[in-house]
């Protein structure tokens, strides 16, 4: 029993650093998540067909290491990350520094329920493994929607409810969503639900939790009125 105890306070601390990395052990986790989400990276990348001179805004980038990503995908992007942990901001400004100083991108510390840009100031928003953290996702996609261009479109990707419970860490504090949950909260926040694409993980350099876990990319659309 004492065992199992430490067990899940240990997951329990694992979790809270994967909502909010922060210190030493949230450097760790940030390279870790970077192991787990390069490929989910990559997929959500494809799925978004990102074009030349598009703006795009990234909820949640942690250490910022796959910016370079989008700018190998079009020219001529702008891009603005939003990330609420500061250290995840100091590390991400370090590793993007060439990026900054040449005005591409722009690094801002906050939540996404509350964003300081202006109405329709993205051609498209996305982020993985985030929307597990919002306490309440209405108001985060109702401040998504405010921020997209009409016809622009939100993408993000999550493990599906039955991938993310065979994770020790889920159990605290991580809210999944089906398919049909997401459908429905986009109908609710004015955002029309377009499709999902479904993906299994491969392992992790021959390891690691991603190996056979199954993720969807969920995309949705601001309406042109």
């Amino acid at each position: 029993m004492i065992k199992n105890f430490f067990k899940q306070l240990r997951w329990r601390r694992v979790a809270g650093q994967l909502r909010k990395p922060a210190g030493k052990e949230g450097m760790e986790i940030a390279r870790k998540m970077n192991a787990a989400n390069e490929f989910l990276y990559d997929f959500t990348l494809d799925e978004m067909l990102i074009r030349d001179n598009q703006t795009l805004l990234e909820i949640g980038f942690g250490n910022g290491k796959f910016f370079s990503r989008q700018f190998d995908r079009a020219a001529n992007l702008r891009i603005t990350g939003i990330d609420y942990s500061p250290e995840m901001i100091k590390a991400a400004r370090s590793e993007n520094e060439e990026w900054i100083k040449k005005g591409h991108l722009t690094l801002i510390r906050g939540e996404s329920d509350r964003m300081p840009f202006n109405e329709a100031s993205f051609d498209s928003v996305f982020s993985i493994n985030v929307t597990y953290f919002w306490d309440y996702p209405q108001d985060h996609l109702l401040e998504i929607h405010r921020v997209l261009k009409p016809g622009g479109r939100f993408y993000t990707t999550i493990r599906t409810p039955e991938s993310l419970a065979t994770l020790p860490f889920s159990s605290f504090g991580f809210r999944m969503y089906t398919v049909d949950d997401w459908k429905l909260l986009c109908h609710l926040n004015h955002l029309t639900f377009i499709r999902c694409a479904q993906v299994t993980e491969p392992p992790v350099a021959g390891k690691g939790p991603a190996e056979g876990l199954k993720s969807v990319c969920l995309v949705a659309e601001k309406k042109i009125l």
